[in-house]
């Protein structure tokens, strides 16, 4: 009966004191319970707890509360046997996994030789030369196990900076070393500079897809607008990302002459103004721009978007990339959507193809209009541009 009794109370009885009584799980570092707890909590604390449970179950009736207290004796110190039992049946019914009385020895961590994990954020260095990984090399052991692709690690830009203010990291994404070309290129997602995830269609799944072709990826998550951060942030997260590429490209088993970039929308923006603007010693070696915003004042005739406007935090319209056009400029891959709501390619990716030309620059130019604005990963360009990195002498065939 007072088995009974128990069974019928464990949920209730487990979710009543955690709430009221504010007792919280004694988890041993490996994040299992010690072998002489219960749910969270010891046995002479198990012991408190019937006793308080007896006295409420006399409100429901006698046979919770005999149940209860009788439980509490079984549990007490010398009932070792029945206890023990008793206890295991207890943290199985709560989702618990009993583990060692002493926590196991923490395992090693693998390090980049190039680089040093950092446990805590006030123990990063405020030396740009410095800065380390969030994870260590080998990456978050829940991502990937067995023959899998080589795990991503993740930069902080600015690891002395509060992370609640400034969340520019950026994540690389390695092919096979037997894959691997030397070429790196940094991804820029897109989101109207009002927001950037490195976990996005157009960041993450666009580094997997250069790891196929032998490339590199380098997911950059720029500061955006919506948080307070206007224009030029965004070129000023790139150019450190940049330099730390360049930096540390060799100690990655690339080539620090090979340093591209890749943008959607916004941050077809920043990778064509980064191609154009930036400093000689990090500026990109060759281009790709998929549905990018050229112009910063467009959508021009309507659209499902307004134009950036300066005194809102946007760059002005002499920072459209097609304005910055110099010699010097790299070649360009361009991906270009007719009928988009957000840069349609007469506005933007027309524009620039023409201003890329007038200087002799080399560029691919390409068009769909089946797909609108955000598609991400298609068909429609990335066959051509793999051909087009190919030629390039950046990229792999991929494997059938």
């Amino acid at each position: 009966f007072w088995l009974k009794s128990f069974w019928w109370g464990t949920d209730t009885f487990r979710v009543d004191i955690y709430s009221k009584f504010c007792i919280f799980p004694h988890t041993s570092s490996s994040g299992t319970m010690p072998s002489d707890a219960v749910g969270g909590m010891r046995r002479p604390e198990i012991t408190t707890i019937l006793m308080v449970a007896a006295g409420v179950g006399c409100t429901f009736g006698a046979g919770f509360a005999f149940g209860a207290a009788t439980l509490a004796m079984l549990l007490r110190p010398g009932n070792s046997g029945l206890a023990n039992f008793l206890s295991r049946r207890l943290a199985a019914l709560m989702g618990i996994q009993e583990g060692p009385s002493q926590p196991p020895e923490a395992p090693q961590e693998h390090h980049d030789n190039s680089q040093q994990h950092h446990q805590h954020h006030h123990e990063h260095h405020h030396d740009l030369h410095h800065k380390s990984p969030i994870w260590p090399e080998h990456g978050n052991p829940a991502i990937l196990s067995g023959a899998q692709a080589p795990r991503p690690t993740h930069f902080l830009l600015r690891p002395e900076a509060d992370p609640r203010l400034d969340r520019a990291l950026f994540v690389r994404y390695d092919p096979p070393p037997e894959r691997k070309t030397g070429a790196i290129i940094i991804v820029c997602p897109g989101g109207n500079y009002d927001e950037c995830d490195v976990y996005c269609g157009e960041g993450q799944p666009v580094a997997q897809w250069l790891t196929k072709l032998g490339i590199t990826g380098v997911v950059l998550q720029y500061r955006c607008v919506s948080q307070g951060h206007y224009w030029p942030a965004q070129f000023e997260d790139f150019k450190v990302c940049a330099r730390r590429v360049k930096r540390e490209a060799r100690s990655w088993g690339c080539d620090p002459k090979k340093v591209g970039v890749l943008g959607f929308s916004a941050g077809g923006h920043l990778a064509g103004y980064a191609a154009c603007k930036a400093p000689p010693e990090i500026a990109p070696k060759l281009q790709v721009l998929v549905y990018p915003s050229i112009d910063t004042e467009t959508p021009r005739e309507g659209g499902d978007i307004d134009p950036w406007y300066p005194d809102q935090g946007y760059p002005a319209p002499e920072e459209s990339v097609h304005a910055n056009v110099g010699p010097d400029a790299p070649p360009a891959f361009l991906a270009g959507i007719p009928s988009d709501d957000c840069c349609p390619a007469k506005e933007n990716t027309d524009p620039y193809s023409e201003a890329l030309k007038e200087h002799g620059i080399p560029v691919e130019y390409v068009q769909d209009d089946e797909h609108g604005h955000g598609c991400g990963l298609q068909d429609w360009w990335t066959e051509p541009c793999e051909e087009w990195l190919i030629k390039q002498g950046w990229a792999r065939k991929q494997d059938a």
